[in-house]
C-alpha cells in the first residue's frame, strides 16, 4: 500500500501584508512550498559520484560540483507548491476533511526529511534557481560538495544521507536569501523523522507544530503499511444433524 504525506492545516499569525487605514486590505497571497526527501529516494549519481569521490578523499572536486547540482536540480525540481489567496493574519488555511498529500511513496520510508516554507513574496523562490548557480563554484560549495562525497562513500545508505545534506543546504540558502527582505517571509520549518520513533506503525499525526520563527502552525499527517491488508475467508462449516430416533417421532 502506498505511502502518504498530508499537510493538514497551516495557520499563520502574521501574513508579512500590511493595510493603510480603509484603503487597503490586510490580504496576502501566500506561497507555500513544500520538498520531501526520504530513505527510498534514488539519486542515479551516487554510484558516479563514489567513482568521483575516491576511497582516501576527493579525487575530482570538478565532477562532484556538478554531480552534487544535478542532485539538488533533482530535489528541488520535485517540489509542491501551492498558492493562497486572500490570506488574512491568524488565519487558519485548511485542506478539506483529507489533507493535501505533499509526497507519496510506494512503501514505507525509514526516514523522511522535510523542508516548509510560506512566503508573501515569492521573488526568492522564482529565482532559486539563480541563487544556487551563484554558489556554485564558490569555496562553500566546494566544501559542500566534498562533504556530500564523504556522505556516499561511508553511509550505510548513502542516498538518503546525500539527500538530507542537499535539503539541509537548500534550507540555509533559501533562508540567506529570504533575509534580504524579512517582510516578505512568513514560516520556515525544517523537520526530520524516523520510522522507529515517530511512526512505527506506518502512521503519525502532529497538530500545531511551530515553525522556527513561530509565526506559523503546521498540522501533518503520514499513513502507509509496507503490506496489503491480508484478506480472511471464512470457511462456511456444515452442521449435520443425525436422524432422531423413531421412538422420538411418536
Amino acid at each position: 500500500m502506498p505511502f502518504y504525506f498530508r499537510l493538514n492545516k497551516v495557520k499563520i499569525l502574521d501574513n508579512r501584508e500590511k493595510g493603510f487605514l480603509f484603503f487597503i486590505r490586510d490580504l496576502a497571497e501566500v506561497k507555500l512550498t513544500s520538498m520531501i526527501v526520504s530513505g527510498n529516494t534514488d539519486f542515479p549519481q551516487i554510484a558516479e559520484y563514489k567513482d568521483a569521490a575516491g576511497t582516501k578523499g576527493v579525487k575530482d572536486i570538478k565532477r562532484c560540483r556538478n554531480l552534487a547540482s544535478s542532485m539538488i536540480t533533482q530535489v528541488v525540481s520535485q517540489r509542491q507548491t501551492m498558492v493562497i489567496e486572500c490570506v488574512r493574519d491568524n488565519q487558519s488555511i485548511t485542506f478539506g476533511d483529507t489533507g493535501y498529500v505533499v509526497h507519496q511513496e510506494k512503501t514505507v520510508p525509514d526516514d523522511l526529511n522535510w523542508f516548509f516554507i510560506a512566503v508573501e513574496d515569492d521573488s526568492a523562490i522564482r529565482n532559486f534557481g539563480a541563487s544556487i548557480e551563484s554558489i556554485v563554484g564558490s569555496s562553500k560549495f566546494d566544501t559542500f560538495a566534498s562533504s556530500i562525497a564523504t556522505l556516499v562513500s561511508t553511509a550505510a545508505n548513502p542516498g538518503f544521507a546525500a539527500g538530507t545534506a542537499i535539503v539541509k543546504f537548500i534550507a540555509e540558502v533559501t533562508a540567506k536569501a529570504l533575509k534580504k527582505n524579512k517582510d516578505d517571509t512568513i514560516g520556515l520549518l525544517y523537520m526530520s523523522l524516523n520510522r522507529w520513533e515517530h511512526y512505527p506503525h506506518g502512521e503519525r499525526k502532529a497538530n500545531a507544530i511551530s515553525d522556527l520563527s513561530g509565526n506559523m502552525f503546521v498540522d501533518y499527517s503520514l499513513f502507509g503499511f509496507n503490506q496489503p491488508a491480508v484478506e480472511t475467508k471464512t470457511k462456511a462449516k456444515v452442521i449435520r444433524i443425525p436422524p432422531l430416533p423413531v421412538s422420538m417421532l411418536d
